[in-house]
Parts: C-alpha cells; sequence; structure tokens
C-alpha cells in the first residue's frame, strides 16, 4: 500500500523513514516526495566501446567498479547547468539521502514534466528495499530531440513509499548500501 502525505508525515516524524535534508511540506505531495538532483553527473562514453564486453551474471562482476572505470565523473558547478544530449545515458543522484525501516519498501520515479521532455529518469531499476540508506542513483536517459538543462537543486524525481505486508527479516546489504 502506498502511502498517503499524512502517514509519511507521521513516519518522518516518529523517525522511522529519514530523508535527509528534510524536505519542506510543499515538496510532500499526496503520494509521493519530490526529490532534487545533486551536483555529480557520471557520463557514460557517447560512443560503443570497442573491446570491452561485460558479464552481468558473472559474480565477480561488481557494477560499482564498472561505473568508476568507465564514465567520467562532473562536478556540475552551483549556478551551473548540465547539458544532458539525446540518446545520452547518465547516471546521477538525488541530493537526500534516504533510510528505510524493515517496514517500507520505496520506489523513485520520474516527474512527468521531464518525461515530456524524453527524459526517463530509471533504466529499469525504481525498487528500494527495506533497509535501504543512502542517496538513491538515477539512471538518466534523453530520449527526446532536445539537449536539456539538469541544474542542481532542480525537481528530478519523486519517491513513492510503499508498506511492505510485514517487516522484512533482513534489509538491504547491496553493493550499493550507503552510496555517495
Amino acid at each position: 500500500m502506498i502511502l498517503s502525505d499524512i502517514e509519511l508525515l507521521a513516519e518522518l516524524d516518529a523517525k522511522r523513514v529519514s530523508i535527509d535534508p528534510l524536505p519542506p511540506r510543499e515538496r510532500i505531495n499526496a503520494s509521493s516526495v519530490d526529490m532534487t538532483l545533486d551536483n555529480t553527473i557520471w557520463e557514460y562514453p557517447q560512443d560503443p566501446v570497442a573491446g570491452i564486453v561485460i558479464d552481468p551474471a558473472n559474480p565477480k562482476v561488481r557494477m560499482r567498479d564498472i561505473i568508476s572505470h568507465e564514465t567520467e565523473e562532473i562536478i556540475i558547478p552551483d549556478g551551473q547547468p548540465y547539458i544532458l544530449k539525446p540518446n545520452r545515458l547518465t547516471l546521477a543522484q538525488t541530493h537526500e539521502v534516504i533510510r528505510l525501516p524493515l517496514h517500507l519498501s520505496a520506489r523513485i520515479e520520474g516527474k512527468s514534466s521531464l518525461a515530456r521532455l524524453g527524459i526517463s529518469i530509471h533504466a529499469t531499476a525504481p525498487t528500494v528495499l527495506p533497509g535501504f540508506n543512502g542517496r538513491l542513483t538515477l539512471e538518466m536517459n534523453n530520449i527526446g530531440p532536445f539537449e536539456i538543462m539538469l541544474t542542481p537543486g532542480m525537481l528530478i524525481a519523486q519517491l513513492i513509499i510503499e508498506r511492505v505486508g510485514l517487516p522484512s527479516l533482513q534489509g538491504y546489504e547491496g553493493q550499493f548500501q550507503g552510496q555517495r
């Protein structure tokens, strides 16, 4: 069941859910919280990379290592935009750090205003598991025809928090826990 604004505010007040920094009340909607863009972007190469074949089924392959070796980290200066070009995959993060308890899960979804310009906020991975703690990574892709200006602090996504049937036995412990 998706939490309403009333339920979400109660979870935040009781400190069972943490969003840091805490968004102002106007960013807490009927059933979601607006999240903002952080100032770091990771760009994948524009063209196919010759000679590199990645086997994600191989347990020795760590996605964090691939990302750190095969992307260019770009720090967007305050007040400056980042231009997301058409047909470009980039990784970004929410400015907010979230922490979920074992009885709640979440999804990060795009904002319709950006989607109508062709910005996809997540490739196929919207799920945030119970026990997650960190910034949320956005797998952004510009599938539209325009270059889009993205500025740190802008509204970029919405977090939808859901109650799981019973609390999870264990929380998320994967390679992206606590990510910056």
